[in-house]
């Protein structure tokens, strides 16, 4: 019974861990994820090459009046620093545990000399 328990409650993780599409704010591009940290699932990430990007990552609660268990929005706002190319890994999991994460997130950076950013998912 607790094997099944958990696997329904990772089934609902994953799908309150939706992807927002990438966008522009204040200039600058960010990718937003959404995920629910009081479960103790977090988004985590990889930069490939983190000389041509870095990263600066924010959480806004999404819950009204103190509702325990609502999801937060992850927003990773990207700053270049070198022209060139990587990519960003985001894997969806309990940092803690050995599992796969419930929800993997590939993406393609791409800084040209005149330092404008592109995200290709």
């Amino acid at each position: 019974m607790k094997k099944i328990t958990t696997i329904v409650c990772a089934l609902i993780f994953v799908l309150l861990a939706s992807c927002k599409t990438t966008e522009v704010k204040n200039n600058k591009p960010v990718i937003e994820l959404k995920g629910n940290p009081t479960t103790g699932f977090t988004w985590i990430y990889e930069i490939e090459d983190d000389s041509i990007i870095s990263i600066d990552e924010k959480q806004k609660y999404l819950g009204s009046n103190g509702s325990v268990g609502a999801p937060n929005l992850f927003t990773f706002t990207i700053s270049p620093l070198n022209s060139g190319i990587t990519t960003i890994k985001f894997e969806y999991k309990r940092s803690w545990e050995t599992a796969p994460a419930l929800e993997t997130k590939l993406y393609k950076i791409i800084v040209d000399d005149n330092f404008n950013v592109e995200i290709i998912e």
